[in-house]
Parts: C-alpha cells; structure tokens; sequence
C-alpha cells in the first residue's frame, strides 16, 4: 500500500489529500489540527499543513491491524 499511495500523493500529503483518504470533510480535519487532536506528524509551510505519507500509511495499517485483532477476541 505504501508505493501506491507515495505514487499517488508523492513524500507529503496536505489537507485535503488526507481527507480524502480519511473519508472525512475537509473542515473537520482542520477543527482537528487546531484542537491538536490529529495523531499524525505533520510541518507546517506557511498556511499549508503537509502530512507525511509514509506516516499515513502506517496509521492506517496499525489501526486495521487493531480493528481486525478486535473482532476476532
């Protein structure tokens, strides 16, 4: 999943490229950031939030990981 999604997105993804693949809106995921409640790294460029890909990756699999070992106990 990692290749597909750094030949995708490329190294960083901003804001709306990660709501998308959150599947939540756009303005959400800013409420979120401001609130500090986003468990991602992200660098700030000037007004643009830029998340690491890689990073994303690997929360999205750690948190299927999670989901699958629940549903089985």
């Amino acid at each position: 999943m990692t290749e597909w999604m750094l030949e995708k997105y490329g190294p960083f993804m901003d804001v709306t490229e990660l709501a998308e693949v959150l599947k939540i809106q756009r303005t959400t995921l800013y409420n979120q950031l401001y609130a500090d409640k986003v468990d991602l790294p992200y660098v700030k460029r000037g007004k643009k939030y830029l998340f690491p890909t890689t990073e994303v990756v690997a929360q999205m699999e750690a948190a299927l990981r999670t989901q699958s070992t629940e549903t089985r106990g």
